[in-house]
């Protein structure tokens, strides 16, 4: 007998249905009990806060990272409005003891660590460090031994700091930045037991390693 055109169509569409249903039963089958939903990358999740935990942020803003010309996101040659961005510092503070009026000063939870001189148009021109928790990534600061200092520096020949005092100096020659170690004993006197007594960081200049009443 032969098939009208139309119910071969007819026959045609049910059998393909049939199998269709089949496939998707067989896919639904093999999928995993449980909540199958994809994870949600933070990336992707509008409600995932992108702003670094203090375990995750990153070491450059901490103020006790050392490194030549800067102490965490404090740099010599910063502007004044650029290092009270920072938050780490305050201006125009009254001078003390008939000292002038200071553009810039470390916070009061900072003062008895760091110290701040600046140009006249409040630029930092110099950092001095006399606390012992700042540390380089080498491990250096206030109360390590001249010995431990050689270790690291390119020159480990001590300088003249004056008053009976001496300095040893390494150099960034990629950003002309500097940090100066001064230590109580002059150059001829100087041991590798010695400690650290000051730490300041420089750019352009090398350190001084002197600082004044005011």
């Amino acid at each position: 007998m032969r098939v009208k055109p139309a119910a071969l169509v007819l026959v045609s569409a049910l059998a393909l249905g049939g199998v269709a249903g089949v496939l998707v039963r067989s896919v639904q089958d093999d999928r995993p009990t449980g909540d199958a939903r994809p994870a949600v990358s933070a990336s992707s999740d509008p409600t995932a806060s992108a702003t670094p935990t203090p375990s995750t942020a990153p070491a450059a803003a901490d103020p006790a990272v050392l490194s030549p010309g800067r102490a965490g996101p404090v740099e010599v040659g910063m502007s004044k409005d650029a290092a009270l961005a920072t938050g780490f510092l305050d201006a125009d503070v009254p001078g003390a003891d008939g000292c002038p009026d200071l553009p810039l000063v470390w916070k009061p939870a900072l003062a008895d660590t760091f110290d701040v001189q600046t140009l006249g148009n409040g630029e930092i021109s110099s950092i001095g460090v006399r606390g012992t928790g700042p540390r380089t990534a080498a491990g250096l600061g206030v109360g390590s031994t001249a010995e431990e200092v050689r270790r690291v520096v390119d020159e480990d020949t001590a300088q003249e700091a004056g008053f009976g005092q001496s300095g040893l100096f390494d150099y960034d020659d990629q950003t002309g930045r500097w940090i100066g170690y001064l230590f109580d004993a002059s150059p001829d006197r100087l041991r590798g037991s010695d400690v650290v007594s000051f730490v300041e960081l420089t750019k352009g200049a090398q350190p001084g390693l002197v600082r004044s009443g005011c």
